[in-house]
């Protein structure tokens, strides 16, 4: 080769490539001075899916955090720059005041079994790499939830200025639509999960980028290529897969993705993608299910009705139904503790067989639901009764909040028996609290043993004083007009349902699609909850009010700007 020829070679002639070195440089240094290595037990293997999945991960925010950096000069990106630096300061405080972080059995267990190189996967594969990169980055247990903090300060900033600037012209009015946008993202059951290590705060703040690039996309003249709708693409096989109940975005991507192929290249095939979306999907839900090594985490959608339903069958009548059951569920498991959910005896009581097959599953699955349609308000009650209480609707019991979440009135990391029993003496809490308490050991010991840096709160009756005003409690443990404010879904839910209504009346089919994302989540998650957690729904609950706040204001702004105009 030619000398001149060489001098025209461009090693970093893109800026995906110059990501990529800056990323390999700092891998580089974290694995050579071991920093990388610092949370992880010593072995002897080299676990390389583990590093390039780190390198990938750096990749990745190093380049995303250079876009921003790079388009500085554009105002949206400025105010993206402003608004995810407001966002991420403000929770970094919070985090440094409830140090080291709402962290719950779950949590624990993940930091646990990622310490020892396993790929805790009950919360899905995808979530267990994530712990693996996080922790090889920043090599101590709060430092994940200070890098899921950043990605969902950039993902705020670009998603609420990508709108704002999408819709509205005047300046004075953009900002005020996006500090009304900014105000959901900080609502008290969505600061409580970021600030923990569960999936869903990092699930909801991915639906929010994909909503806000769809509605941009429709709004916006220019025409998008491969890149954005590959972006779109992986996006959307996220949303789907993270969580079980995200599996209706195989349908409805396809459907909004109708709604804007005036914006998509003209070469570019719609149902090329749709296509990738669903056949990864599926791939990956299979992949989850070998992880674990059955279908028990599927199962547990059938769980809420599943004792009444049981107990209230006719024995001779749906004999063949309940035999059909019993190969996988253990029905005198059911019989013999009939006051008991189903939840509490899978754990608790060996309600799943430990050997069943795929056909077994099928078949269960088959028969569970004719129970369902045989009984339909003996399944009905139970999950009505779930979702009113995952709401935050009916779970108080004399003016102490029952909903379960990462909020508690005693310290689930750091205080002792002595202290559980004191606060149960002097009534500050009901005797139903030793449900919850039940959990407290098993995940203090947890934490002691994850030999995490910076274990120990600032100060530790700080850290409880802040957790109990995010959870909406008082130093007595009773509720406070923030519960039942911030911790109701019924006032999201209200919301956008008004909002449904009136965009079906304009005739605006588009947006009435995009409500649909958080329907569709409700509809799903009413369905199949085993619990209640309001966590389950915290997708819905944000969208529902960014999506409400944004039709609400933007038709008294169009309302405006027509009166100007005329």
């Amino acid at each position: 080769m030619k000398i001149s020829n060489i001098r025209n070679i461009k090693l970093f002639d893109s800026e995906e490539k110059k990501s990529f070195a800056i990323a390999l440089v700092i891998w580089l240094v974290m694995n050579l001075t071991g920093w990388a290595s610092m949370y992880f037990k010593p072995t002897d293997e080299l676990h390389m899916e583990f590093i390039l999945l780190h390198l990938a991960f750096l990749y990745f925010l190093v380049h995303r955090t250079k876009h921003f950096i790079i388009n500085i000069k554009d105002d949206k990106y400025k105010a993206a720059i402003c608004i995810a630096a407001v966002y991420f300061i403000f929770n970094i405080i919070i985090l440094f005041l409830i140090w080291p972080g709402l962290m719950r059995h779950d949590d624990l267990m993940s930091f646990l079994y990622t310490k020892s190189y396993i790929l805790y996967v009950w919360q899905h594969f995808i979530t267990g790499i994530y712990y693996f990169v996080c922790l090889k980055t920043l090599p101590f247990a709060t430092g994940l939830i200070i890098i899921q903090l950043y990605i969902i300060a950039l993902i705020t900033g670009y998603s609420i200025s990508n709108i704002a600037f999408a819709y509205v012209d005047d300046p004075r009015r953009r900002k005020i639509l996006m500090a009304i946008l900014f105000l959901p993202v900080n609502f008290l059951p969505v600061m409580a999960y970021s600030l923990s290590g569960y999936r869903i705060a990092l699930y909801t703040f991915f639906e929010l980028l994909f909503i806000s690039e769809i509605i941009t996309i429709k709004k916006q003249d220019k025409i998008i290529g491969k890149n954005k709708l590959a972006d779109l693409t992986v996006l959307c096989i996220m949303l789907a897969v993270w969580r079980t109940e995200g599996i209706y975005y195989i349908i409805l991507f396809p459907i909004l993705l109708i709604f804007i192929k005036d914006k998509i290249e003209k070469n570019l095939s719609i149902m090329f993608y749709c296509i990738v979306v669903a056949a990864i999907s599926v791939l990956i839900g299979k992949l989850n299910n070998i992880a674990t090594g059955s279908s028990n985490y599927s199962l547990t959608a059938t769980f809420m009705p599943l004792p009444d339903l049981v107990l209230n069958a006719d024995k001779a009548k749906d004999k063949d139904i309940l035999s059909e059951m019993d190969k996988v569920i253990d029905l005198n498991v059911i019989y013999q503790n009939p006051d008991e959910t189903a939840e509490r005896l899978f754990w608790d009581k060996d309600l799943v067989r430990k050997e069943y097959s795929d056909a077994d599953y099928k078949k269960y699955m088959g028969a569970y639901l004719k129970l369902v349609l045989r009984y339909p308000l003996r399944a009905f009650k139970p999950m009505w009764d779930n979702f009113l209480a995952s709401s935050g609707i009916t779970t108080v019991e004399n003016g102490y909040p029952l909903l379960r979440s990462n909020i508690y009135v005693y310290d689930t990391l750091f205080e002792e028996q002595s202290e559980m029993e004191r606060l149960i003496d002097e009534k500050i809490i009901p005797q139903t609290a030793l449900y919850e308490w039940s959990e407290q050991p098993s995940t203090k010991n947890a934490w002691d043993v994850t030999d995490s840096m910076f274990k120990k709160p600032i100060n530790q009756k700080l850290r409880m004083d802040i957790i109990r005003m995010i959870g909406g409690i008082n130093s007595r443990a009773r509720i406070t007009v923030l519960y039942r404010i911030f911790w109701n879904l019924f006032i999201p839910l209200i919301l956008i349902i008004f909002c449904f209504i009136y965009k079906i009346l304009k005739r605006d089919w588009f947006m009435a699609t995009v409500i649909l994302t958080v329907f569709g989540r409700v509809a799903l998650v009413f369905l199949t909850s085993s619990a209640t957690y309001l966590m389950y729904y915290l997708p819905a609950y944000m969208s529902a009010y960014i999506m409400s706040f944004f039709i609400f204001f933007m038709m008294f702004y169009n309302r405006r700007k027509t009166l100007n105009e005329s």
